[in-house]
């Protein structure tokens, strides 16, 4: 059995609109990740899951500062991979 590719899992992690809404709010810039949970109208513990999701599929990098998280895009191309997909798509879902 071949193991999962690196393609795969970001389709995973890009598989649901919040996750989607989190990697275009963090191409604003770095944020902590309890700045998510209010702004999107969610449970904290469910940001912390979306995010994990983002990082183990490589699109997310995270730091420490004090007690805080801060995430930020693992690389800035992603939002421009994201709208040109987004292009790709947009008449197929319609």
């Amino acid at each position: 059995m071949r193991e999962t590719s690196s393609l795969t899992l970001v389709g995973k992690a890009l598989s649901h609109p919040l996750r989607e809404r989190m990697l275009w709010m963090l191409g604003e810039g770095e944020r902590c990740g309890c700045e998510f949970a209010p702004e999107l109208g969610v449970d904290p513990s469910i940001v912390s899951r979306y995010l994990g999701i983002l990082e183990r599929a490589g699109l997310l990098t995270s730091r420490r500062e004090g007690v805080r998280v801060m995430w930020q895009l693992a690389d800035p191309q992603l939002l421009d991979v994201l709208e040109q997909l987004g292009e790709l798509t947009k008449e197929k879902v319609a």
